[in-house]
């Protein structure tokens, strides 16, 4: 995911030495992403409520009423992936960040 695609679909605007936020852009996308994570969570919830959860395949954890089974290779795995993307997109804000603040620091030695 390339930085002006996250940036843009938080509402923010980067160019000419200026940022500007859409606050209601911003808004929606955490809402949506709220409710994404609440559908997930429920949906877990339910099935756990139930003894009938089954992630094998991408996290490695299969639950059911008699049994739980944790592959570790495949969890691991996964938290190892997750963690990428999480580094992945906290690189982007920092590069921005960076950015930003070499703009600036440019523009007070013009003055």
């Amino acid at each position: 995911m390339d930085e002006k695609n996250i940036f843009s679909k938080l509402g923010i605007d980067i160019g000419n030495n200026k940022i500007n936020i859409d606050m209601n852009q911003t808004k929606d996308f955490f809402n949506s992403l709220k409710s994404a994570f609440e559908g997930t969570a429920e949906k877990i919830k339910n099935d756990l409520a139930d003894g009938n959860l089954d992630m094998q395949d991408n996290v490695g954890i299969k639950i059911d009423k008699e049994n739980i089974n944790i592959d570790l290779e495949k969890t691991k795995s996964f938290i190892e992936e997750f963690g990428k993307k999480i580094e992945g997109f906290l690189d982007e804000i920092d590069k921005v960040v960076d950015t930003v603040a070499l703009d600036d620091e440019k523009k007070i030695d013009k003055k």
